[in-house]
């Protein structure tokens, strides 16, 4: 019976996660490099650099079906954000188109995402949806003013035009109406009174039983997928690592190994979305290491084994060029540059968009990154080929939880740039060499 029930999981757990690699490899290109550093191993955690929801769903297949039956059968856990379990999950990761979002809004993937070995770790920062539903969980359906704050009505009424939220029965906010404003991420301080207090502790105690849970299934001789940052990357940046991670390793087992993973997305296009994951080779004997020296050989590996593609290398050639203060450029100009440094960067060993070492498609390349950057008002086409830049400088700023490649996608990829050209253990460049020649 025990044989036949593990047979069933593998089997449902092969079924979802073709699912999921089906449809990622539909909509996305996604090219995925290094499986041959896992070896596979009990007890590996796999620490993936973290930019999108998405992530999960587009790595988590490859890794199952490389490691075989036995991640099939279900010797492979995932850690994801708690807010994945709940019912408006896919909506939130969706967001646009809205007549899209509104529909996968109906699709609950929780039970799915267990199925498949996913673990819950709860967070004091969510979206103000998820405090909602804790409120409605716990049998607070009271008015909206009497266990929201002030700032926050008065936030949530200025974006929605509504009038008399403070009125409102709290479970009217679940209305679709108010979808879009209240999946900005808040901590508990948007809680009036006793209940905060009470959801305070609630989440506490849900994330010691979340940690303990992830270290007894690594000492069980299990593995464990991750991400050690515990957020998306909100700028294009690292982010420094969870104390979560921390946590997690100083109370797993010594000979855990942690395999870091960097994923990359050329997004700055108007083709198919191309998305690179890359396992590096596996830190041995984690726990072992302080979290100082840990941190610092994670982000070394990470940084050491990015890939470079048109994204960050054309938007630093804009950047430059800017900064120059260039009164124009041609598309030969740009595949010139971008070719120039890829070559440059594969020489120094380091992993490049194999299509920006081929002329011809570097061409396809770089036209396609001018037609995004003049739809998003980066460059103007004055004709002949030739292209003027406009771009505006800013600091990227996003609220708590969000990202902001959508809202400023040159500044995002000019950040994941120079994140990518910096010696991760003194945080300074090393190959000034290749930008010095992109004019």
């Amino acid at each position: 019976m025990k044989r036949l029930k593990s047979t069933l999981h593998g089997l449902s757990r092969a079924t979802i996660a073709s699912a999921f690699w089906l449809s990622t490899r539909l909509l996305f290109h996604v090219e995925v490099h290094g499986l041959a550093y896992d070896p596979k191993a009990s007890r590996t955690y796999y620490g993936m650099s973290h930019k999108r929801d998405l992530d999960p769903i587009v790595i988590v297949p490859a890794l199952l079906f490389h490691r075989g039956w036995r991640a099939l059968a279900g010797d492979v856990h995932f850690a994801l954000r708690d807010d994945a379990f709940s019912p408006g999950y896919l909506a939130r990761i969706t967001m646009r188109p809205r007549w899209f979002a509104r529909f996968m809004r109906l699709l609950a993937i929780g039970p799915a995402l267990r199925w498949l070995g996913a673990q819950p770790i709860q967070d004091l920062y969510r979206p103000a949806e998820e405090w909602i539903r804790e409120l409605l969980d716990l049998g607070y359906d009271k008015r909206v003013g009497d266990i929201l704050a002030p700032a926050f009505i008065e936030e949530l009424a200025t974006v929605t035009g509504a009038s008399g939220i403070g009125t409102y029965k709290l479970s009217r906010l679940l209305d679709w109406r108010y979808q879009d404003v209240l999946q900005h991420h808040y901590g508990p301080e948007i809680i009036l009174g006793p209940a905060r207090r009470v959801l305070e502790r609630r989440i506490v105690g849900r994330i010691k039983e979340d940690l303990a849970a992830l270290d007894t299934w690594l000492w069980k001789g299990g593995s464990l997928y991750g991400s050690p940052e515990g957020q998306l990357s909100p700028d294009g940046k690292l982010s420094p690592i969870n104390t979560g991670m921390h946590r997690l390793m100083k109370a797993a087992p010594p000979d855990t190994s942690l395999i870091p993973i960097f994923i990359i997305y050329d997004f700055m296009t108007l083709r198919k979305l191309r998305i690179f994951i890359d396992l590096a080779p596996p830190i041995e004997h984690a726990p072992g290491l302080s979290s100082k020296e840990l941190d610092a050989q994670l982000r070394v590996e990470w940084v050491q084994n990015a890939r470079f593609t048109c994204t960050q290398l054309a938007s630093g050639f804009l950047i430059h060029a800017s900064r120059a203060g260039l009164p124009s450029f041609t598309l030969e100009d740009l595949v010139n540059d971008l070719y120039h440094q890829a070559v440059k960067l594969s020489e120094a060993g380091r992993h490049v968009d194999q299509r920006l070492l081929k002329p011809a498609a570097v061409r396809k390349r770089a036209a396609d990154f001018l037609k995004f950057a003049a739809r998003h008002g980066l460059v103007q086409h004055s004709g002949n080929h030739t292209w003027v830049p406009t771009v505006t400088e800013t600091v990227l700023q996003v609220r708590l939880k969000e990202v902001g490649y959508d809202q400023a996608p040159l500044m995002y990829a000019w950040n994941e740039l120079q994140e990518m050209l910096t010696d991760p253990l003194v945080h300074t460049q090393v190959t000034g060499s290749v930008m010095r020649d992109i004019l």
